[in-house]
């Protein structure tokens, strides 16, 4: 079922912020937000520090939408199943983020291996289907976000003298 603002309006009434400026902006409540729904909810905001999208049906168009904020520092999308490697491009105009939860997308270790514009984060949690498969590429994935923990498949990832 298509959904635009006036469904967000009636479902959720008038959305209103105390500041343009946000701590921490929740959706996980909101399973069927999509994409216009977001763009309703963000209406007016200018920066969030948390926003979490955790298990909401939004696309990679939700995040060209982000890139109009002024900052984003962290950025939930677990188990976002319509967010793929298509929205790369879009994340690395988010230089403010230190935070990157893209567990159970569709992001693959190759668009992970894009994200070369992130020089803030500090924490990524992703999933590949075999860990075993991506040990060369974490090692260049350590190269280029030198200052990133990394979680893979809900476990800190550890390299074992092997930079």
């Amino acid at each position: 079922m298509a959904r635009d603002k006036k469904y967000w309006k009636r479902r959720l009434g008038k959305v209103e912020y105390a500041s343009p400026y946000q701590d921490h902006i929740d959706f996980r409540g909101i399973p069927d937000l999509n994409d216009e729904g977001l763009a309703y909810f963000l209406t007016g905001i200018k920066g969030i520090n948390m926003l979490d999208l955790n298990e909401t049906e939004i696309t990679n168009d939700s995040i060209a939408f982000l890139c109009n904020l002024e900052y984003v520092n962290e950025l939930r999308l677990k188990g976002c199943l319509e967010i793929d490697d298509d929205c790369i491009f879009h994340l690395n105009k988010m230089t403010s983020l230190q935070f990157l939860h893209i567990k159970d997308t569709a992001i693959t270790i190759d668009g992970i291996l894009q994200l070369n514009a992130l020089k803030n984060l500090r924490e990524l949690l992703f999933s590949v289907e075999d860990i075993e498969t991506v040990k060369d590429d974490m090692l260049l994935l350590k190269i280029m976000l030198p200052n990133c923990n990394f979680t893979i498949n809900s476990v800190p990832y550890v390299f074992k003298n092997e930079i």
